[in-house]
């Protein structure tokens, strides 16, 4: 007999590593801001939640203003390992291989694909 839960939970993960694959990751978000002057101005992403289109994933508001990399980087710091609520129920950690995304809470966006040098962001639509 199939668990069906199990093989959600096993789907949904697959599908989530095909995500991380295509578009940045929170610890690869981590790794460039670690690599960037301190004082680097970077687009202002800010107040991570969990994704409304996958709740497993995270999102960042985009604020107009800039902020330096550091914060950034601290409050990315401060999301791995930590359970975030999905937007209509859940438990969700967030790690490493997070796909993440640009949104408002509670509304679906665009993938976060990179953080330019110039501090300025790539983003895509989700196909």
């Amino acid at each position: 007999m199939i668990d069906m839960q199990a093989y959600l939970d096993g789907m949904s993960a697959q599908w989530q590593r095909e995500r991380a694959a295509t578009q940045l990751t929170l610890g690869k978000l981590i790794a460039t801001l670690e690599a960037m002057p301190p004082d680097a101005e970077v687009a202002g992403l800010v107040s991570a939640h969990s994704y409304r289109g996958y709740y497993s994933d995270l999102a960042f508001k985009l604020d107009s203003k800039r902020r330096p990399a550091a914060d950034l980087l601290k409050e990315c710091r401060a999301a791995m390992g930590q359970v975030f609520e999905g937007y209509k129920g859940g438990d969700f950690v967030m790690g490493a291989l997070t796909p993440l995304w640009v949104a408002n809470y509670g509304s679906c966006g665009d993938k976060l694909m990179a953080i330019n040098p110039d501090g300025t962001i790539t983003t895509a639509k989700d196909d």
